[in-house]
């Protein structure tokens, strides 16, 4: 994901009026590993708060080295998993992949090269592009303006509170919370980006320790999408390109190859798959069920504009069905199928519409104009 997940009248207001548990939550970027199979290990963090998340980072152990796919959203994230690592094995890291140019997904690269300066930073010639000229487009003004004045609302609505005598454990809890929003600022703000020093354009395989690891291509949710897959052990990196608990549409998707992906997802019959996001999958369920999703959505703008449905009417059509279309992926509470209309269906329906008309542009819809 690449916009700030800044949730302006979400969770951060209620925390002054309300006693969720979500909103007393303490553990902001908290990491948790877990061994997947043999030498392949997961590390899942979650979220910094209101202001952003941080994608999934594997890592793969070999006799001869390691292997890192994604350095999740911030330094300090990244050098809390180097450091788990570290307990693991004595190897250097000697390859990190990036599986595409969202900067939640390779936000710590600068930790790994100064861990191990000899280190090959690994991505499509497409994503090493873009992190260069559009990610700087796509979150200059968030990082510039949009979140410095969140924070300094939020900061204002605590003051107010404490001036009404609002309980203290709620003070206290949205108190934590601002603090994770700032050290999340900060570290965005201060980080040196680093960008990888090796492409590839369709494919690269590489033999780490015997092991073969193969680096693929697709153009899914961005032009550059790279994930892996481990063949001997049937482990699938999805990257965004498979996420939990919804597809992130957002920033420039292409609707039928995505599912294209999707479906040779599905024809590897993978053992184990590690999303972008969420926790590892044990069997395909829950990608079959987002293969059903984009093959129903994708139909019915198909049938739509046939019909003669303009886009907006299409997208209208579409949105109705929300709560059916969420349940093909599991989700059931109102409150995420919501969140799976704004940053999946309305985005993904729209671009699928396009996508008939003429070829997709490789850059994100929305991109601010250079100055």
């Amino acid at each position: 994901m690449s916009r700030f997940a800044v949730r302006r009248l979400s969770c951060s207001l209620l925390c002054l009026s309300l006693l969720s548990s979500y909103c007393l939550a303490k553990d902001f970027g908290k990491v948790t590993g877990q061994k997947v199979a043999e030498g392949v290990y997961l590390f899942t963090t979650t979220p910094y708060g209101d202001a952003g998340l941080s994608g999934n980072s594997v890592a793969i152990l070999s006799d001869e080295g390691v292997l890192v796919f994604d350095s999740n959203g911030t330094p300090e994230t990244a050098a809390t998993v180097l450091a788990e690592i570290r307990k693991l094995t004595d190897k250097p890291v000697r390859y990190l992949v990036n599986s595409h140019w969202h900067w939640d997904h390779w936000g710590g690269n600068q930790v790994y090269l100064a861990a191990f300066p000899g280190l090959q930073i690994i991505t499509h010639e497409k994503t090493r592009e873009l992190m260069l000229t559009v990610e700087p487009r796509w979150n200059e003004k968030g990082l510039k303006e949009d979140l410095p004045q969140f924070l300094d609302s939020f900061e204002k609505q605590i003051a107010a509170a404490k001036a009404r005598n609002v309980p203290a454990e709620r003070i206290k809890a949205a108190e934590e919370r601002l603090a994770a929003d700032r050290n999340f600022m900060a570290q965005k703000q201060s980080l040196h980006k680093t960008y990888p020093n090796v492409t590839f354009s369709g494919s690269m395989t590489l033999i780490l320790g015997g092991r073969e690891i193969q680096l693929l291509h697709a153009q899914a949710i961005t032009t550059g999408d790279t994930y892996l897959y481990l063949p001997k052990e049937k482990v699938l990196v999805t990257g965004d390109i498979l996420l939990s608990p919804y597809p992130f549409a957002i920033g420039g998707t292409y609707p039928a190859e995505w599912l294209g992906t999707l479906e040779k997802f599905a024809e590897r019959a993978p053992a184990v798959i590690l999303p972008g996001h969420g926790d590892a999958e044990t069997n395909t369920d829950f990608l079959r069920g987002n293969i059903a999703l984009f093959q129903d959505a994708i139909m019915q703008v198909k049938s739509a504009k046939a019909k003669g449905m303009t886009v907006d009417q299409t997208a209208e059509a579409l949105a109705k069905q929300n709560s059916e279309l969420a349940a093909k992926i599991g989700i059931k509470d109102a409150e995420t199928a919501d969140a799976f209309k704004a940053y999946f269906l309305d985005v993904f329906v729209k671009r699928a519409y396009r996508e008939l008309e003429s070829p997709l542009s490789d850059l994100p819809d929305g991109l601010p104009k250079q100055n």
